[in-house]
């Protein structure tokens, strides 16, 4: 509730007054008015509020004179008001320069202007637009309520706030992902990488949503001829998305920001009836696709009918993608799964993909149509990747690694399809590569080994007869295991492997020759170092098994 400097300036009382710098701030709001005779604790003082003061003790105290300038640049003030001819002769230079360099309006009043008069006039517009303001934000919170009571949809309620406030609207989801729009001109368009288009230049948002997500409140700031806003939507404490709004700024008027504000209710009440929806969607969808994945069902023909209840058609090929938290030993929030869900849901749901999708405590099961391209140029799979790349831009601790099965025309392997999916995600890091979506096909030899040891063989028997002469030397400080996988993986070149290992190429011949004696394999041998190779790999893949036993 608040007036703008530049009204304040045309009162009838200020018209004797003498603007000295600041000019860029006329549109800042004054909230409240304060007269302070001597600038002393200046912690008192509140954001928006017009200081009065005499500048008793600014000439010859450069203390009090720099305390004033570094409360204009905090940008606290609306604006300042200092009395010339009572006890300052011209208002100092360092003063009028921060308040021209802070956009903070600085205003030089004459000593026969009356302190009370000045309060009495500015607040008296303070209370009057405070009137006014009530009016509207009950107008406007029927308005927009009468939506949310008439069902309206996240679209009608933009095209509503739209039409009440003549801005260009934006309604953005939480992930920043459009959800609604409605531009008054073919002059602005809206891109979800740059922000607003205008004939001028790009204005970019993501700067102002950050400010408003940390304040929880809506802020909006000038660029250039545009005034641009950002206003969170929140409910039961989480931030749901974003309302953007961008308008001229010669038509801006702070009650516009009370009506976006509004509208972020109403927004917030329509979001949680969604996600309620959604919420009961999920769960049927989780309960079948557990159901096909545990294989607790009788009947082909019940699974078929109830995944068409669900508008799900069953009749194509189904791939199974496996949904992970890179780092399993961190304690996760609860939290991060449903976020992790509601991202997969927002994707796949926009680019119109079919899935059913079920969460567990650290991981999540989609379950969608193959196609008929090869899975890198699959729809599917780009929403995958689009998973990831959003997840890590908002979420950088908590990284995520996607497996993929093969896919299956039969309900009874669909079970098979997620539980390759599932080693495809929990082998990455055995891979030794930089990507966080591996294709169960992409294992290797891995995947021989998985295959052999889903078929009943014992990994350990595998690996424990010519490595087991290696395994003990790790406990005496030198890793033989590791210095002959180092040494296959740079295809016997000792220079490379010795750099990797940090040790000279003297001492790496010798780890060789101490290997050679232990197993009784040449290394020279072609076929002694496939047998050496397939020995790590199934060693490394049996611990992994193991801790993966151990975390379920």
């Amino acid at each position: 509730m608040a007036i703008l400097v530049k009204d304040a300036l045309s009162l009838d009382m200020m018209k004797e007054t003498k603007l000295l710098a600041g000019e860029n701030g006329l549109d800042r709001l004054i909230q409240w008015v304060t007269i302070v005779e001597i600038i002393e604790d200046t912690s008192r003082l509140s954001e928006g509020e017009l200081l009065v003061t005499t500048g008793f003790g600014l000439t010859e105290n450069k203390e009090r004179r720099i305390r004033l300038e570094q409360l204009i640049q905090s940008h606290r003030l609306s604006a300042i008001a200092i009395y010339k001819g009572v006890y300052l002769t011209e208002i100092p230079a360092s003063l009028i320069e921060a308040a021209e360099n802070s956009g903070i309006p600085l205003i030089e009043i004459p000593p026969h202007v009356n302190f009370s008069d000045i309060t009495k006039a500015v607040l008296e517009q303070i209370v009057s637009s405070q009137l006014h303001q009530l009016k509207y934000s009950s107008a406007i919170h029927q308005r927009l309520t009468h939506l949310n009571v008439s069902n309206k949809n996240v679209t009608q309620i933009t095209d509503e706030l739209a039409h009440l406030t003549a801005a260009n609207i934006v309604v953005l989801d939480v992930f920043l992902h459009q959800t609604a729009a409605h531009l008054e001109t073919d002059e602005v368009t809206y891109s979800p990488a740059f922000g607003f288009l205008t004939d001028d230049e790009p204005i970019e948002t993501s700067s102002l949503l950050k400010q408003a997500e940390e304040k929880g409140r809506l802020v909006y700031d000038t660029y250039g001829a545009f005034v641009l806003a950002a206003c969170p939507v929140i409910a039961m404490g989480d931030i749901f998305g974003f309302i953007v709004a961008l308008k001229k700024k010669e038509t801006w008027h702070h009650l516009d920001a009370i009506a976006i504000e509004h509208a972020g209710a109403v927004y917030a009440i329509e979001w949680l009836k969604q996600k309620a929806i959604q919420d009961t969607e999920n769960q049927m969808q989780g309960h079948l696709l557990d159901d096909m994945l545990q294989q607790q069902y009788t009947e082909e023909s019940y699974v078929i009918e109830q995944a068409r209840k669900l508008q799900y058609d069953m009749s194509e090929e189904q791939v199974v993608i496996y949904f992970q938290f890179q780092h399993q030993h961190t304690q996760l929030d609860h939290q991060m799964v449903q976020r992790l869900s509601q991202l997969l849901t927002s994707i796949f749901e926009r680019r119109q993909i079919p899935f059913l999708l079920k969460a567990r405590l650290d991981s999540i099961f989609v379950l969608t149509p193959a196609g008929k391209s090869t899975y890198q140029e699959t729809n599917w799979y780009r929403a995958s990747e689009e998973c990831r790349s959003t997840w890590s831009y908002f979420f950088p601790v908590h990284p995520i690694v996607i497996g993929i099965g093969r896919a299956y025309d039969q309900i009874s392997l669909f079970a098979k399809s997620a539980k390759e999916a599932q080693y495809a995600a929990r082998l990455l890091p055995l891979l030794k590569t930089d990507d966080s979506i591996i294709h169960y096909q992409k294992l290797g030899l891995y995947g021989m080994l998985l295959e052999m040891n889903e078929a009943g063989m014992n990994l350990h028997d595998f690996y424990v007869e010519l490595l087991s002469p290696l395994l003990y030397t790790k406990k005496q400080g030198a890793d033989l295991i590791h210095t002959l996988e180092v040494y296959l993986a740079h295809n016997e070149n000792i220079q490379k492997s010795a750099g990797e290992l940090f040790i000279h190429r003297h001492t790496l011949s010798y780890r060789l020759k101490q290997i050679e004696t232990r197993t009784g394999c040449s290394l020279k041998s072609t076929d002694d170092r496939m047998k050496l190779q397939l020995s790590i790999m199934a060693y490394r893949l049996s611990g992994l098994l193991d801790q993966m036993r151990t975390i379920s």
